[in-house]
């Protein structure tokens, strides 16, 4: 029986010890953490550092973490690669380990046509029988997928195999125009680590995928969301939109920024990223974040919001 892919859904950080090889230890804390606050499952995307990983990692990551999730919610898993024969295999190691749901990013290192980027992920989508989540990487993308050719795969796939996680710029309109394109049957879920939540929400979002330093906020506004809370829930989402403006400096940043806060609340022993890093923030910016989290935590406790 598939599950229903929905909800709140962080991605998970990929925690290094001294030697900078992954922590499977720290990692299992991580998974538990996300459920712990309420979330509906979990992703091992981008953020993950994946690009920063060997083959053998990767798999072995995606196999620790279907592991330890103990079939209590939905395990997506970045499949992504430079070339759609290497998409396929880590698509099939995916399916074949157990996760739920695919999360498929474009090539990064080429500027594809819009018929070449349609081609990559239709030839994916036909190899594996579970969904996938087609992923625009704002970070990466040379050039996005047109919400006409989003919406041609839904046509092509139906909606219960095809998903999608958009993020390019202006996400609002762009999230409107994909659904209006698909007649509503685009599920869609909000990618921007919560920055747009409250606008996209409305617009119709099937979920939202953050990171796990900020998985508790993100149940919290999401929750009031769902319950037409719209007056609590806009302190949160106006605090939690400067946190990831602090954050979304860089890809680098926002993983530091991550397992910072990770270690901060006991999940992670260390922050480590694996380099070479493009920015490092200074301990006056980890101040900002830390006094910025507590923030949001005080207004959270004043909503009395339930799980």
């Amino acid at each position: 029986m598939n599950k229903v892919i929905e909800g709140v859904l962080p991605v998970c950080l990929t925690p290094f010890d001294a030697a900078y090889d992954i922590d499977e230890e720290d990692y299992r804390k991580q998974i538990d953490h996300v459920y712990n606050a309420g979330a509906n499952g979990f992703v091992i995307g981008q953020v993950s550092e994946l690009l920063r990983l060997n083959t053998f990692e990767r798999h072995s990551l995606i196999e620790l973490a279907v592991a330890q999730n103990e079939n209590r919610g939905i395990v997506i898993a970045s499949t992504g690669a430079e070339s759609t024969r290497n998409a396929i295999d880590y698509s099939l190691h995916a399916q074949d380990a157990g996760v739920d749901c695919l999360l498929l990013m474009h090539p990064t290192t080429t500027a594809l046509s819009e018929e070449q980027m349609y081609n990559y992920y239709q030839e994916v989508i036909t190899r594996v029988s579970i969904p996938v989540m087609i992923h625009h990487a704002k970070s990466y993308a040379k050039i996005p997928l047109s919400q006409e050719n989003q919406a041609r795969l839904v046509n092509e796939f139906g909606q219960d195999k095809v998903l999608f996680k958009p993020e390019s710029s202006p996400t609002p309109p762009k999230l409107s125009i994909l659904r209006d394109m698909s007649e509503g049957k685009a599920k869609i879920f909000e990618g921007d680590g919560g920055m747009m939540l409250q606008d996209c929400y409305r617009r119709g979002l099937a979920g939202t995928i953050p990171a796990a330093d900020t998985v508790e906020i993100l149940v919290c506004l999401w929750s009031l969301l769902k319950a037409d809370r719209v007056d609590d829930a806009r302190n949160i989402a106006h605090a939690l939109s400067y946190l990831m403006c602090l954050m979304m400096n860089s890809v680098d940043c926002y993983q530091t920024i991550g397992k910072h806060t990770l270690k901060r609340l006991g999940v992670f022993k260390s922050d480590r990223v694996r380099p070479p890093l493009d920015y490092i923030p200074d301990q006056e910016t980890l101040s900002e974040v830390d006094r910025t989290f507590d923030y949001i935590y005080s207004l959270m406790e004043q909503v009395k919001w339930q799980k």
